[in-house]
């Protein structure tokens, strides 16, 4: 019985993975009136460096899914923009943290807006009832995949 139950847990999953990039993906995509000119892992990054407040580069790099070259050429590129910067480990001198400048808060804070009003265009199509469900559902997944990470 759990496999079944599993099985179409994984199903449901990648059905929803799909369906979320399908009608979200644009709000990560490069926005037009934007100060930089990020690509779409770029913004991905000053929303979880921000949202973190500084972390250690392989963390990031398992966020989003990039190889230790990728994820330096774009540190790199964030770093040329002055949006991030490096900086020593208090606890541990061995390790680099990556963490927002001033002018990186004010860019992700912009972005934040952006995403905001972007998914706000895509919600308002839907029924208050049904805005209602989806983000008792999202709440339900992010503690579910919360309770997966203090697991691991």
């Amino acid at each position: 019985m759990k496999e079944e139950t599993i099985k179409e847990t994984v199903r449901l999953q990648f059905e929803t993975i799909h369906l979320f990039h399908k009608n979200f993906a644009k709000t990560l995509h490069p926005i037009r009136n934007s100060p930089y000119n990020l690509n779409k892992n770029q913004n991905k990054a000053i929303m979880i460096i921000g949202a973190a407040d500084s972390i250690m580069p392989t963390t990031l790099g398992k966020f989003l899914d990039l190889q230790k070259g990728s994820l330096t050429s774009m540190i790199d590129a964030l770093e040329k923009e002055e949006l991030v910067c490096r900086r020593g480990d208090p606890g541990d001198r061995r390790k680099t943290l990556i963490c927002l400048t001033e002018k990186g808060k004010e860019y992700r804070d912009w972005l934040k807006g952006e995403f905001e009003k972007n998914a706000s265009e895509i919600l308002t199509k839907l029924e208050e009832e049904d805005i209602v469900a989806y983000q008792k559902s999202l709440q339900t997944m992010s503690d579910l995949l919360k309770k997966l990470d203090e697991a691991a």
